[in-house]
């Protein structure tokens, strides 16, 4: 098991070494190239790298793509339930947000992140990256190596989930961090489930596909509304997870016996 732990760690600074990389490579033309150029540079640098990640962790199979304990007969309704969670997740976190006025808690870090986005998220190579790679590499990073290496061992999958959770987080700088921290709590919870990626994927691509949308228009009422709503099907979807999964607890019981 602590051999398992060791490579799991290893895995795990490979990863962030490869992210570091691209981001880096990106960052250095700022400092070199106009405004429109480092953007450009800056999605290229990395979609490359994130797809450098998939390559090698999925290829090498430090990953492993599978349901887990998701029954071939659930597989389906999962992936419906998948889109369900992360549709009213984006939504409960947005309501949320606009109800407490998160914007004017930190203006000046909301402004320079809505420009970022603006400007980043323009042309294939940002779509695909923020879509679809993006995604994919972080939930290989945060839940196939990070959260299932410490699921493996004697730390509380409570408190597994929440370290994982708040390295997502903190990924996501200042003004992300409350969102992808309590984006991070939901799948990470989902992954000790099922000890599946797939949903978990699912949830990030269609989260980052859809981010576009704004409740900056809407009352406090109608947000309210849709907050109540979405925490009720999310309640229902994690659920249904669970109820399907019930023997991911069976999986804990068996790591801690031969630990």
């Amino acid at each position: 098991m602590k051999e398992g732990l060791e490579k799991k760690i290893k895995l795990f600074l490979l990863w962030w070494l490869l992210f570091l990389t691209a981001a880096i490579i990106g960052s250095i033309a700022k400092d070199i190239f106009p405004n429109y150029l480092y953007y450009d540079i800056m999605s290229w640098s990395l979609l490359v790298g994130y797809i450098l990640i998939v390559i090698v962790f999925l290829g090498k199979r430090y990953v492993r793509l599978s349901f887990g304990c998701i029954e071939k007969r659930w597989i389906w309704p999962a992936v419906g339930m998948s889109v369900v969670i992360s549709v009213a997740l984006l939504l409960a976190l947005m309501s949320f947000f606009k109800l407490i006025d998160f914007d004017h808690l930190f203006p000046e870090a909301t402004e320079q992140m809505t420009e970022y986005a603006q400007n980043f998220y323009s042309g294939i190579a940002a779509i695909l990256c923020g879509s679809i790679f993006a995604p994919i590499a972080e939930e290989i990073g945060f839940r196939g190596i990070l959260l299932d290496g410490l699921l493996k061992t004697r730390c509380r999958p409570w408190l597994s989930i929440l370290i994982s959770a708040l390295a997502f987080g903190l990924l996501h700088g200042l003004v992300g961090f409350t969102g992808a921290f309590l984006f991070g709590i939901v799948i990470g919870w989902l992954y000790w489930r099922t000890r599946s990626i797939i949903p978990c994927i699912i949830i990030h691509i269609v989260n980052n596909s859809i981010s576009f949308m704004d409740l900056s228009g809407q009352s406090n009422a109608v947000c309210l509304l849709i907050l109540a709503v979405c925490l009720l099907s999310l309640a229902f979807c994690l659920w249904w997870f669970g109820k399907k999964c019930n023997f991911a607890d069976k999986i804990d019981s068996t790591i801690k016996t031969l630990t």
